[in-house]
């Protein structure tokens, strides 16, 4: 109940506050405001701040009677004044430091008759801002290998990115624009850097519409580095392809020692290594091994690697060439390193054969290649083999007469024959026999058995003989005489015959075999320069005489 009262008498108040307003208006009746009829925008929009625009605006209104009208501005930043004088109204701003927009409503009151009002809006702008917040910035380092920046910005505006024209190291895969002052970030893909040497470039965040922007600076170090995985390679006598790897972010220049061992081209096997192809020629020098390097540098950045390539030979035979005559034999003496199974072979059997020990026997007059081979086939060497025919040894052979003389009354006579012949020639002999004949008649004979008469290589043989010495014939002298009674007595004595000087030709044949070919090498004492080569002879090296 006492609610509903409090309702009836509010009622009654209310009217009777309206009778007074009316009967107040009613008494003035020559007053009536122009408040509503003045040309007044309904909002009045002004920028932050006086870089971009001016902070104050004057409204002039022709012919109206101001000064009834009082302005009030509900908020401090903005203010507006009357000159009833000239008739205008100005409208003034503070500049706007805060990063959102704000908005002032003005009201304008008509004092002289209390009640009439008309109100509008002031907007001023915001401060459009776009900041760095990390504290990296301005300045964004990256390493040498590339990778992620992430700008931290603070904005109340959009924005665009826009890189260096010339940085296309540098990507945007994306970033959010952001309106009232917002965190948001810009991501920039940095990729790795193979220029070999620092680089920079500006990043700037912009908008486009109000101007404002920030600018960053993405600076990429470079650090050089260079190693190889593997530095010591080994391969056998066939030769192939080596593969250098180089794990490397600069370039490098690659140098051969040895023209057998040569530089190919190059793969790039991921971001940072990179194949460098050797090529090695097949081994054929008759040798367990070679070796060479490779060099890989960059002078530039002081890097110098050397890497050591050694090829080696499974099978080879050492000679290079032989020669054998008919008949005879020579084992090859092979270099195997891992002891493989291998098989022999003569190209043409009937100049020489090869057993399965690499002895080589002559067959006829000729030339043939010989030829070992691993059990797969894979290692192979040869040796060239030359079957020549027996041939006289007599310009190998050198001989050398020692005579021994013995003083008979007043004749030196020849008492004893040496002969010595040294063997000259590559092969070994087999002396058979020597005969010495004295003017053409077999004085005397000596047989040599096989350890007797083996003349070896270099080695000396010597044949002796003793000379008879030969006297004048006895002389007979009768001698006479007379016996006491005159009786004649003849005696007869005999004179022996005196030495005489040796004047016979004596003649030493030799007779000897080698490659189952037999010769005969011949002896003149005196020396008889026709007979023998000059090469072979030797004149009476020593005389002996005897009393």
């Amino acid at each position: 109940m006492s609610i509903m009262k409090n309702f009836r008498f509010l009622g009654i108040g209310m009217m009777v506050l309206m009778l007074c307003m009316g009967s107040v208006s009613c008494s003035d009746d020559e007053y009536s405001t122009r408040i509503h009829e003045l040309l007044i925008k309904k909002e009045y929009t002004f920028e932050a701040d006086e870089e971009t625009s001016e902070l104050s605006t004057t409204v002039t209104f022709r012919n109206e009677d101001l000064s009834n009208y009082q302005a009030n501005s509900n908020a401090d930043w903005c203010t507006v004044t009357i000159d009833p004088k000239a008739s205008t109204m100005t409208i003034s701003v503070e500049e706007n430091n805060t990063f959102e927009v704000r908005k002032a409503t003005v009201t304008l009151l008509d004092i002289k008759d209390g009640v009439s009002s008309r109100s509008f809006t002031v907007t001023q702008k915001q401060n459009d801002v776009i900041r760095v917040v990390d504290g990296e910035g301005p300045i964004y380092q990256v390493n040498t290998d590339g990778g992620q920046v992430v700008i931290h910005l603070e904005s109340n505006v959009s924005y665009t990115v826009q890189i260096q024209e010339d940085a296309s190291w540098i990507t945007l895969p994306g970033s959010a624009g952001t309106r009232g002052l917002q965190q948001s970030q810009v991501i920039l893909d940095v990729a790795k850097n193979n220029t070999e040497k620092e680089r920079s470039a500006k990043v700037t965040i912009k908008n486009e519409t109000s101007g404002v922007m920030t600018t960053v600076l993405i600076s990429q170090a470079f650090k050089a580095y260079m190693t190889l995985i593997q530095k010591d390679f080994t391969i056998d006598e066939l030769g192939g392809s080596i593969n250098i790897y180089v794990q490397t972010n600069v370039g490098f220049d690659c140098y051969t020692a040895d023209d057998w061992v040569t530089k190919g081209g190059r793969e790039a096997i991921n971001d940072n290594t990179v194949s460098q192809k050797i090529s090695v020629a097949p081994f054929t020098e008759k040798q367990p091994k070679r070796t060479s390097s490779v060099s890989i540098q960059n002078v530039s950045h002081g890097f110098d690697y050397n890497v050591k390539i050694t090829q080696t030979r499974n099978i080879y035979i050492q000679e290079s060439n032989i020669k054998i005559l008919t008949g005879g034999s020579q084992r090859l003496t092979l270099y195997n390193a891992n002891n493989e199974a291998v098989l022999w072979k003569s190209n043409d059997e009937s100049v020489a054969t090869v057993d399965d020990e690499g002895v080589v026997t002559g067959v006829s007059a000729g030339s043939t290649m010989i030829t070992v081979a691993s059990s797969n086939g894979l290692h192979t060497d040869n040796v060239s083999v030359t079957v020549e025919k027996p041939a006289d040894l007599k310009d190998k052979i050198a001989y050398q007469w020692q005579d021994t003389f013995t003083q008979y009354d007043d004749v030196s006579v020849l008492t004893n024959l040496k002969c010595t012949i040294t063997n000259n020639s590559e092969y070994d002999l087999m002396v058979n026999r020597a005969t010495l004949y004295c003017d053409d008649v077999v004085m005397s004979n000596l047989e040599y058995n096989e350890s007797s008469g083996l003349l070896a290589v270099s080695k000396s043989m010597e044949f002796k003989q003793d000379i008879p010495v030969e006297k004048g014939e006895d002389t007979e002298v009768r001698d006479t005489t007379y016996a006491d009674d005159g009786t004649m007595v003849i005696e007869v004595k005999t004179i022996p015959g005196k030495a005489k000087e040796n004047t016979h030709q004596y003649l030493l044949v030799w007779e000897y075999t080698y490659s189952n070919e037999t010769f005969t090498y011949r002896c003149n004492y005196p020396e008889k320069t026709e007979d023998e080569p000059a090469a072979t002879r030797k004149k009476y090296a020593r005389r002996t005489r005897r009393r």
